[in-house]
């Protein structure tokens, strides 16, 4: 059965897509009301970042240096109360306009019966990420 034919895929991938406009608009609120109260964010290979308000601390220190970010989705796809996406998340630090990251990102999201996303997991280089301009992504 295809996503969109299947309410609950759909449902689950229309979440996940709201999760991340929140990060190209810069507002935490957004991507939080997306969330249980006992999300888990899992930046690989990075210790778990437990509970909302801490996931809520790392997305807001990270959007604080950023002057613009766009996630650039190359593929969603849901399977059940999982959603994958393919990315190219895009980071402009300095506010001159042009991206000065390009960071291609694998992310994993597992949600609950009701459609909230309680984990998050995310698959990238972090060097790469840290090279050029990323902020330390540790509580």
């Amino acid at each position: 059965m295809s996503a969109d034919k299947d309410p609950k895929i759909a449902r689950n991938e229309a979440v996940v897509r709201a999760f991340l406009k929140g990060w190209d608009d810069r507002d935490v609120d957004a991507c939080m009301v997306q969330v249980t109260d006992e999300m888990c964010y899992l930046n690989q290979p990075l210790a778990a970042i437990r509970g909302k308000e801490n996931v809520r601390t790392m997305i807001a220190s990270i959007f604080e240096p950023a002057k613009r970010v766009e996630f650039e989705l190359i593929h969603v796809f849901g399977h059940g109360n999982k959603v994958i996406t393919e990315r190219l998340d895009q980071w402009d630090w300095s506010g001159g306009g042009t991206w000065e990251l390009k960071l291609p990102v694998c992310g994993m999201f597992e949600l609950t019966e009701d459609g909230k996303i309680y984990e998050w997991r995310e698959y990238y280089d972090n060097e790469h990420w840290t090279k050029y301009g990323g902020p330390g992504l540790e509580l």
